[in-house]
């Protein structure tokens, strides 16, 4: 049966509070949410060996992390940063969250971060610029975003959605060239068979879905869980190719000068991942506190589609790199194609 109107739209505001929380979630609680290096030790007395402390003090160190927030797809890092993974490896994070993968990597060139989690595109687009920037391990294989449209939406794939409007997070980012290269696979033209707009994330998202601006747009993960739990959306395009999307990236001057810095906090992602792998309910409790207006049933979903998506041994396939250079090919974006070995070093990988 149809819900009544008063009690959709009662549906819908709670929805968009929960959303609106996620994403202010993404960007000012991670940062308070991350253990403090000055946290005293666990009452249970939990923490390094004396071996372990060692080698900590020897690869240990401070690292300016940026990281798209909102969303789950630098899920690695988000455990790790919240149960204290790598503080008690020696590493203090200092975490900044961005909107947009672009303002981000600007970051990281102008000299504000260290280590940037983004689109391999954006390694690419840095060395056409000639500058050395470089992927060293990755942690999530996919676009990270899906086609997001009313459960009574009368389009039942992306052909359907000629001379529609479409939402993605900024236009030009990884949300974007997702779409863009569903739609040309459907034999559309983005330039011209769409419009393409700015819908943000989480309730701007919504919103711009649900009062018909947009007819679909691109939502990532725990934003999808919680809107198809209310049986309200589904998901229309859910880009099924390999797609280097979050890969751990850095210039290279600052990786020689702190190669065993980098070693360690690759190292302790790739173990943070192999405890996710074999007991995800670890990985919803830590990442409770990242996205704490998320029910816990939406979370594990959540972190059940996310799981799988992360590469084996953290490391970058030339598949999954060549498709995102594709993609920049095919827009226009790089004039000439990048070798692998030129933008991918995974010798510093356990």
């Amino acid at each position: 049966m149809k819900l009544a109107k008063s009690t959709l739209f009662t549906l819908l505001t709670l929805l968009v509070v929960a959303l609106s929380s996620c994403g202010n979630n993404g960007s000012s609680s991670n940062a308070s949410s991350a253990p403090s290096s000055e946290a005293p030790p666990s009452a249970s007395g939990a923490g390094p060996s004396a071996g372990d402390a060692s080698a900590s003090a020897q690869a240990g160190g401070t690292i300016r992390l940026g990281l798209v927030g909102g969303g789950m797809t630098p899920m690695i890092a988000q455990i790790g940063i919240s149960d204290g993974s790598y503080e008690k490896a020696g590493i203090k994070i200092e975490e900044k969250d961005f909107t947009a993968g672009a303002d981000m990597v600007q970051a990281l060139v102008g000299g504000s971060l260290d280590v940037v989690l983004g689109s391999y595109e954006h390694v690419l687009r840095q060395q056409q610029n000639g500058l050395s920037v470089k992927a060293y391990g990755e942690i999530f294989n996919g676009v990270g975003y899906s086609l997001i449209v009313k459960n009574d939406a009368p389009y039942q794939s992306l052909a359907d959605l000629k001379g529609k409007t479409l939402a993605v997070t900024k236009v030009g980012s990884l949300s974007d060239t997702g779409l863009r290269e569903g739609l040309t696979q459907a034999g559309l033209d983005p330039e011209k068979d769409v419009k393409l707009i700015n819908g943000g994330s989480g309730a701007t998202m919504l919103a711009a879905i649900e009062s018909g601006q947009a007819a679909g747009g691109m939502v990532s993960e725990p934003t999808i869980s919680q809107m198809l739990a209310t049986g309200n959306y589904r998901v229309l395009y859910d880009p099924p190719f390999d797609f280097a999307g979050i890969v751990v990236m850095a210039k290279t001057d600052w990786v020689e000068k702190h190669q065993d810095l980098m070693k360690q906090f690759l190292k302790v992602s790739s173990e943070i991942n192999a405890r996710a792998q074999q007991d995800p309910a670890s990985a919803v409790g830590a990442l409770q506190k990242v996205f704490d207006k998320i029910p816990a049933d939406v979370l594990k979903t959540a972190v059940s589609n996310n799981l799988p998506k992360v590469p084996e041994g953290l490391k970058v396939t030339e598949a999954g790199a060549d498709y995102v250079q594709k993609t920049q090919m095919d827009q226009g974006i790089l004039k000439k194609e990048i070798p692998f070995d030129q933008a991918v070093d995974l010798t510093l990988l356990p």
